[in-house]
């Protein structure tokens, strides 16, 4: 009897000691599991653009590959230490460069009919002019492709413009 009863005891504590396991659900942004970052959503150009950018450009000279960096402040100038845009011309040393992302070109370019992305380039006395009008070709949150808009229709690699990554 005290067998049985100690039996019936140890099987009572077993049953009552026993743990359920449920897994856990892995959370939303489950990168940790993954290991890769959930994609980003780029904010608009206008946005997007604002901050220091490094830079590939084959605008100038013609097939020459130029690297530097550059900075587009919220204010709308252009801080261009490595002169991705010129930095003077024949008429003197130009003293600021303002940007737009929501310009307009009076013609069609090829058939572009988006928005214009331009850089004015300012002498001391006055606007020495657009340095080419310009289009968004891919507006990433890490990488944006800016090309002439006078190269709209060709082939990537005959297009003129740079690429601006952080």
């Amino acid at each position: 009897m005290k067998t049985a009863l100690l039996s019936f005891v140890i099987f009572t504590a077993a049953i009552a000691c026993r743990e359920e396991f449920h897994p856990l659900t892995p959370p939303a942004d489950s990168t940790l599991l993954t290991g890769t970052k959930p994609a980003c959503q780029a904010p608009t150009i206008e946005k997007n653009i604002v901050g220091t950018w490094h830079f590939e450009s084959n605008r100038y000279p013609i097939g020459a590959i130029r690297t530097g960096t550059v900075t587009f402040t919220a204010q709308g100038h252009v801080i261009d230490p490595d002169s991705l845009f010129e930095n003077s011309i024949d008429l003197g040393k130009f003293v600021d460069k303002i940007y737009t992302t929501d310009g307009t070109y009076p013609i069609s370019f090829e058939g572009y009919t988006g928005k214009i992305f331009r850089v004015d380039l300012l002498l001391k006395s006055n606007r020495a002019g657009t340095i080419w009008p310009l289009y968004v070709a891919s507006n990433e949150c890490n990488k944006i492709v800016i090309y002439q808009l006078g190269s709209y229709k060709q082939p990537v690699p005959k297009k003129f413009g740079f690429t601006l990554t952080r």
